[in-house]
């Protein structure tokens, strides 16, 4: 089932790297063919071909028939990242004679939701004594731990309200003995590598839910799975670019892009110049007249997860404007820009969908609480291109564990296929 191959690819990503590594594994399955930013392209038409930056993004393409200048592209994007802690570069610390490796916070995660919780280590060592080897380790057997403060110890323990100190209470019990947390991270490394990469010269490790993802509920509707934001839209754009029937006169892409929650200033951010530079080698024009035509005939879809109706706190969402789980993918908008701002676009969108016999729904935030935002605005503004921002509705966004709807998978899937496939064309 869908969901279930979902949760197969959540189980396998506990990091951007490892998301990565499995878009590329798939791709690659389907016939897709890996190409270097720093190598010379020859592309043909109706083949599918993927890029990636950093190890932590991923661009795939299927190559249209036509000319690029005159079909455009129809562009997916999303984000490997999600809110967590990450280690630090120098992250021993010691009490009596237990070891500690310290913490800081990424993104906005919920903070509480990563206490007293069994977590595993995962993303990319850098290591070596002459050449450095990126090695990827997903530390299940070196389980770690932040533990709170007993109520007792509390000088505020008659209060049910708690403040974090970012600096002291996400410090990661990882056990007792002589040995360093770095030394018991090397070990844990070599044994999963099954050899020593030599020593670690840098590290970006990110802690994730030792629990896997799994189906929840009556009939198991429900998914309870880390990483939902946003590997759910990586995964589901993936899926509807792997399961086209046949190639397009216009390109196909899914853009998958790393540091949305830092704000995406990065090398392998949606700030990057990654999708423009293949767009220009897509369109393989050496007049840019033909790039700019050609993005005049695009579309732009940024899929980040939608909030649902909390059942306890109904007053926090429009009800309006509020998705509910397994009804399918919502359309988010917002006035303030926080969201790509199509009305062509999103009317375009609906009727394909309309089509195809697909549901929508719709999302937008109250207009007296806080705002999310997404890479949408961000792409249509930095490539000059027309989109629109969509969401599957999902409950405890940026928990260590998030819930959202089985039955969304297959309805965003087909949402995403009837945007690749549809020979209506955008105007206006």
């Amino acid at each position: 089932m869908t969901a279930d191959q979902l949760l197969a690819f959540l189980n396998k990503a506990p990091s951007p790297y490892h998301a990565v590594v499995e878009a590329a594994a798939l791709l690659t399955a389907a016939g897709f063919s890996e190409l270097s930013e720093s190598g010379r392209w020859q592309l043909e038409a109706g083949k599918g071909y993927f890029v990636i930056r950093g190890g932590k993004t991923i661009v795939a393409w299927r190559q249209g028939t036509g000319i690029a200048a005159e079909e455009g592209l129809r562009i997916v994007v999303a984000h490997t990242d999600s809110p967590t802690l990450k280690l630090r570069p120098r992250p021993d610390m010691k009490s009596r004679n237990q070891r500690y490796l310290t913490t800081e916070i990424y993104g906005g995660p919920l903070l509480y939701s990563w206490l007293d919780r069994d977590l595993k280590l995962s993303g990319a060592l850098y290591c070596g004594d002459t050449d450095i080897t990126r090695v990827l380790v997903s530390l299940d057997q070196l389980p770690v731990r932040a533990v709170s403060l007993a109520i007792h110890l509390r000088q505020d323990k008659g209060s049910d309200s708690y403040s974090f100190d970012r600096e002291k209470d996400f410090a990661l019990v990882i056990g007792d003995g002589e040995a360093s947390g770095m030394e018991l991270i090397a070990e844990a490394a070599k044994a999963q590598l099954g050899s020593d990469p030599g020593p670690i010269l840098s590290l970006d490790l990110e802690l994730s839910d030792a629990d896997p993802a799994r189906r929840i509920g009556a009939g198991g509707s429900l998914i309870s799975a880390p990483r939902l934001d946003n590997l759910f839209s990586c995964y589901t754009a993936l899926a509807a670019l792997l399961a086209q029937p046949s190639v397009r006169p216009w390109t196909q892409m899914v853009a998958l892009y790393d540091s949305e929650e830092i704000g995406s200033q990065t090398y392998t951010g949606a700030r990057s110049n990654t999708v423009d530079g293949i767009i220009h080698r897509v369109v393989g024009a050496t007049a840019e007249e033909e790039v700019w035509r050609a993005k005049a005939r695009s579309v732009v879809v940024s899929a980040d997860m939608a909030h649902s109706e909390h059942p306890g706190f109904i007053s926090a969402t429009d009800p309006g404007h509020v998705p509910e789980l397994n009804k399918g993918l919502a359309l988010k908008s917002g006035s303030m820009g926080n969201y790509a701002i199509g009305p062509a676009a999103e009317a375009w969108f609906s009727l394909i969908c309309k089509k195809a016999g697909v549901p929508l729904q719709r999302f937008r935030y109250r207009c007296d609480h806080g705002r999310g935002s997404s890479i949408g605005p961000i792409m249509t503004t930095s490539l000059g291109i027309s989109g629109i921002d969509v969401g599957s509705p999902m409950l405890a966004m940026h928990s260590a564990r998030e819930l959202a709807g089985a039955g969304d998978v297959a309805l965003t899937i087909a949402a995403f296929t009837a945007f690749f496939a549809a020979e209506d064309r955008l105007t206006g």
